[in-house]
């Protein structure tokens, strides 16, 4: 879907608010409700911004007015920009995208991440802790969902939220990694 749990939203803003990273890459942005949390409480909705926000969404068709808070969306898919991009980045968002990989390429685009950090970057990935059966939603077929996330597939990342039942009723895995 193009949007993601919103149990994790607060979660989410929060890692950005505590790190408070000069440059984010956001990937797979969706309508782009984490670039207008990053605009609204790392920037305070103030021009000219401070942080450096880009996003990458590979469905032009969810463009929305959210994509104006980003400096700039590059239209293509993840594993293109990614095979392209030579920036170093101190906050990578990966929410409700990684089980859209099958967990080879999944895993694939974790280490990319993490060789794309700056040296004390975060990378921050959310995803179903449960599996949730999904196609092509939208006729877009990187909706679909390939695989299931556990707090094992994430060895050396801190666990933020285990998958447990949350106070919405969902069960969402939030995981940070630092590049020490």
């Amino acid at each position: 879907m193009p949007i993601g749990s919103f149990s994790t939203f607060r979660d989410v803003i929060r890692l950005v608010l505590m790190n408070s990273p000069r440059t984010v890459l956001d990937l797979g942005i969706g309508h782009g409700i984490n670039g207008a949390g990053v605009r609204n409480w790392l920037d305070c909705g103030v021009k000219p911004y401070r942080t450096r926000l880009e996003g990458v969404e590979g469905f032009e068709q969810y463009r929305s007015p959210l994509w104006d808070c980003y400096d700039l969306v590059h239209v293509t898919t993840i594993q293109e920009f990614m095979a392209s991009d030579r920036g170093r980045w101190d906050m990578i968002l990966i929410t409700d995208v990684i089980e859209h990989f099958d967990k080879v390429d999944g895993l694939d685009l974790i280490e990319q991440c993490k060789e794309h950090l700056a040296p004390g970057g975060h990378l921050i990935i959310v995803t179903p802790a449960v599996w949730i059966e999904q196609g092509d939603a939208y006729g877009n077929e990187l909706e679909r969902h390939r695989s299931l996330w556990t707090r094992q597939d994430f060895p050396g990342f801190g666990i933020v939220k285990d998958g447990g039942m949350d106070d919405m009723g969902y069960r969402m895995l939030v995981t940070e990694y630092i590049k020490r």
